[in-house]
């Protein structure tokens, strides 16, 4: 079995690097030649945020996303991890996606928001298509040099059908577990993906809008006020769409501020960086959730339209 892993973002190269140093057949695809030539020269190095230990790696085959054509395919039960942002997913992308993976591999996608699996699925058979959760946290500093920021956990899981719970455990899992990730499979994965929108849905545009950290959300009432303003809103959109999350929600949310207080938010990094944010698949996902109910969720759309009206870095 071989992993392929798809965008050379932290993530992608957080992933990637843990996976080559432990033994994996692993085969990483930027997204463009130029970034694929940095990266088998200077190779993957991985560094760990407590105690500084650096490991490097090239062992990771590179191949640019952008040369994928319908001639490519993956082995037979080789995984295809896609760790690239939502908002790149495209029509171009979901083609090359399915050249890729053919009738014979497994995509595991870990976008933030939700809608993009149906789109592959438009493409790509659903039995072929899972999910991830995770919450591990890294920090690319340069080309292939990536900064492990927090241990988390990985749940994987189907959102349709029977889950292959067996061959998942016996390939993909044995794999990240060996390379010193925590991962499970998750038999309920689609509350997984209602329970991280809304923790994202809450922390990422306040943290945006505000440009603090993600802990710094505790430390002032008013901020916590637009926190329970827009939880209380999306619990009320979810119950109105018979999406249920589990009970303490609201205590989670803090817990995860909390746990990653020192992390800047991928949506604060973007607009520090002038790009554009994953809010329309984030915030507006629950705002289309809300359009087949009778709701008014005014908080989603007031942080909705800050974050689209955000510039880049204060001069």
């Amino acid at each position: 079995m071989n992993i392929h892993i798809v965008g050379a973002g932290s993530l992608g190269l957080l992933f990637a690097g843990k996976l080559g140093i432990a033994g994996a057949n692993v085969t990483l695809y930027p997204r463009t030649e130029q970034q694929s030539e940095q990266l088998r020269e200077h190779g993957i190095t991985i560094i760990t945020a407590q105690d500084k230990i650096e490991q490097r790696t090239h062992a990771v085959t590179i191949q640019a996303w952008d040369q994928i054509t319908a001639d490519t395919m993956v082995e037979d039960g080789d995984w295809i991890l896609i760790t690239v942002k939502q908002k790149h997913i495209d029509d171009l992308f979901i083609q090359r996606l399915a050249w890729l993976a053919g009738q014979q591999g497994y995509i595991c996608c870990y976008q933030n928001g939700v809608g993009h699996i149906e789109w592959i699925e438009q493409a790509i058979d659903a039995s072929q298509v899972y999910v991830a959760i995770t919450t591990e946290a890294a920090r690319r500093d340069a080309t292939g040099i990536v900064t492990h920021t927090g241990s988390g956990n990985t749940r994987i899981g189907h959102l349709r059908g029977s889950l292959n719970e067996e061959n998942l455990e016996n390939s993909l899992m044995k794999w990240l577990n060996r390379a010193g990730f925590s991962a499970q499979v998750s038999k309920n994965i689609d509350m997984d993906v209602y329970r991280k929108l809304m923790i994202n849905a809450i922390i990422n545009p306040l943290t945006a809008i505000m440009r603090i950290r993600n802990g710094e959300l505790l430390d002032k009432p008013e901020r916590l006020q637009w926190m329970k303003w827009l939880y209380e809103e999306i619990e009320a959109v979810y119950q109105a769409n018979d999406i249920y999350v589990g009970a303490a929600m609201w205590d989670q949310v803090k817990h995860v501020c909390a746990a990653t207080a020192a992390n800047t938010s991928s949506m604060l990094k973007d607009v520090l960086a002038g790009s554009d944010t994953e809010i329309e698949w984030i915030n507006g996902s629950i705002l289309r959730l809300a359009e087949s109910t009778e709701l008014d969720p005014i908080y989603n759309r007031a942080v909705y339209t800050l974050v689209h009206s955000l510039g880049g870095p204060l001069a």
